[in-house]
C-alpha cells in the first residue's frame, strides 16, 4: 500500500485491543502509528456499536475520514472480524478509487 501515490502510512490493526499487527510509513515523523491504531480502533468499535443499536443487518465496507490535507481509510478485514486495514494518504496526490481498490486487494490476501 505504501507504493500508492501520496501514501503516508499503512497498518493492519486489531481493533479489539488497538494493537498494530503490521505497519509501515513513508514518513515516520508525521504521526505515531501506535496512537493512530488505538484511536482508529475506537472509531471502528463506535461504528459497529452504532450499527448494532440501529439493528442494521449490514457490513462496513470501509470508512473514509477526510482532513484538509489527508485521507484516512479504515477497511475491516473480512477473514478476521476484529481487524482492519488502515491507510493514510496525502490528499493532493492520492487517488481515492485506487486507494480503496488497493485496500480491498490487500484484504483478500490476508490469511
Amino acid at each position: 500500500m505504501l507504493t500508492l501515490k501520496g501514501a503516508i502510512a499503512a497498518a493492519i490493526v486489531d481493533f479489539e485491543s488497538g494493537m498494530l499487527m503490521a505497519s509501515g510509513s513513508n514518513n515516520p515523523a508525521l504521526f505515531d502509528l501506535e496512537v493512530v491504531a488505538a484511536r482508529c480502533s475506537e472509531v471502528m468499535r463506535a461504528k459497529i456499536k452504532t450499527m448494532q443499536k440501529l439493528e442494521m443487518d449490514d457490513d462496513i465496507n470501509d470508512i473514509m475520514i477526510t482532513t484538509t490535507s489527508q485521507y484516512h481509510f479504515l477497511c475491516p478485514v473480512k477473514q478476521h472480524r476484529n481487524m482492519f486495514i488502515y491507510l493514510a494518504v496525502n490528499r493532493k496526490n492520492a487517488n481515492v478509487s485506487l486507494c480503496r481498490q488497493m485496500m480491498f486487494a490487500v484484504d483478500k490476501n490476508i490469511v
